[in-house]
């Protein structure tokens, strides 16, 4: 399938700054310092709201794990076959969002906030969920922007397109909700990962939708 071709190729992207140790730190502590100005600085604060609940850490870091590829891969298939439109849109989205943000792995390494210290936790480690330090040739400088946000986004959007009709599809959008708490909670995201995935996402999204219109528009024959 083309979207698992392209992220094997993201990926890949991905992990070229992944030895850029000293600019990931730098840039870790600069979106630090740029979200204390903005007041939004409260990463800490919440995932120490909810460490004393050992069901809520396994929770959310269950759905970080299993709520991102092992969700989105099905989901793909079945619009594969039943959507195919709304397929094509969302893998084309996919793919120019990966592409985004695969320039700002390479431009803004970034170390995510459960190796800056700081008082932050790896939850992963708390939890029988894989950790990435169990991962080999992940690369742990690419907090920025948080395409699990992203891209649960995207995949939200698609399913709410696919279920017209259906009066109670709005909660497809707690996906995206669930996973950018999950990605502060676990301490591999800032929030400006995520809204930065968002703004990503977003972006690729009308870029998709743009093509697709301007397919349509081609005379068939």
């Amino acid at each position: 399938m083309f979207i698992a071709g392209g992220y094997l190729v993201y990926s890949q992207v991905r992990g070229l700054a992944g030895d850029r140790v000293y600019d990931a730190f730098i840039n870790a502590y600069n979106l630090i310092n740029i979200e204390r100005d903005l007041g939004i600085f409260k990463e800490l604060t919440l995932q120490q709201w909810v460490l004393p609940s050992a069901f809520l850490v396994d929770v959310f870091n269950l759905f970080y794990f299993y709520m991102f590829f092992p969700l989105v891969i099905p989901s793909a298939i079945w619009l594969f076959v039943k959507r195919p439109q709304i397929y094509r849109l969302a893998r084309n989205g996919f793919l120019i969002s990966g592409g985004i943000a695969a320039c700002f792995f390479l431009m803004l390494p970034t170390a995510p906030p459960r190796l800056v210290g700081m008082g932050f936790i790896d939850t992963l480690n708390q939890s029988f969920t894989p950790t990435y330090s169990s991962i080999p040739g992940v690369n742990h400088y690419a907090a920025l922007p948080s395409m699990h946000v992203g891209w649960t986004f995207l995949l939200a959007v698609a399913l709410f397109q696919a279920f017209k009709g259906w009066p109670g599809r709005p909660v497809f959008f707690v996906i995206p909700a669930m996973m950018f708490t999950a990605t502060v909670v676990t301490g591999n995201h800032y929030f400006l990962d995520g809204m930065l995935g968002l703004v990503v996402a977003g972006l690729a999204l009308r870029i998709a939708m743009w093509i697709q219109g301007r397919t349509e528009e081609q005379p068939t024959g």
